[in-house]
């Protein structure tokens, strides 16, 4: 994985924890706050997939600022092994990739801009279809990343780290590092409108 590639994989890890975020006081499940739909595009290394795997994800509620925080330091004091336990505890919507079996999204945080928004989601299991006969060295590999970048009309593209590894180093500074040659990309993203 070269420099660039790892330094944005952290940026974007490091806000999927951290990211701040407007959330009403927690009540009672609401039905499906956002939802999106996009194509997989995967074209090298072992997880290569082509283009087609249609992606769909709901997203019921956004984590609060108290759940990231609450993640962040799970992670600082357990590691990832914590942090993966812990994010079982929390649901924040569902994803499917292609056919398979919907997962849940453990943890959903969005910035609004002027021009848009971006979407940052994980799980706490390496997406469908990238952990299939990877070996062992895969089970170090063991969470789910997405990160959609949306225009104001509801559009953009999305990039997907279907198996990563999450850790702070001395410095507290988060490293993210993914399996084999993501993240992947997510193209034709589209926000489905609301019913």
């Amino acid at each position: 994985m070269n420099a660039t590639r790892s330094i944005l994989v952290a940026l974007f890890a490091l806000a999927v924890l951290a990211a701040p975020v407007a959330v009403a006081a927690k009540k009672e499940k609401k039905p499906v706050v956002d939802q999106f739909t996009g194509t997989l595009v995967t074209m090298t290394g072992p997880t290569a997939r082509g283009l087609g795997e249609q992606v769909t994800i709901w997203i019921d509620e956004y984590t609060s600022d108290e759940d990231a925080l609450t993640l962040k330091k799970t992670l600082l004091d357990g590691g990832q092994t914590a942090l993966r336990d812990t994010l079982s505890n929390y649901r924040a919507g569902r994803l499917r990739i292609g056919t398979n079996n919907s997962y849940p999204l453990c943890v959903a945080r969005q910035r609004i801009a002027s021009d848009g928004r971006v979407i940052l989601l994980a799980t706490n299991n390496p997406l469908a279809g990238f952990q299939s006969s990877q070996g062992l060295r895969a089970q170090d590999y063991p969470i789910g990343f997405i990160e959609l970048k949306l225009k104001a009309d509801g559009t953009g593209e999305g990039t997907v780290v279907g198996m990563a590894q999450v850790s702070f180093d001395e410095n507290k500074n988060l490293n993210i590092a993914s399996y084999g040659t993501q993240p992947s990309r997510l193209m034709n993203v589209q926000t489905v409108a609301k019913k």
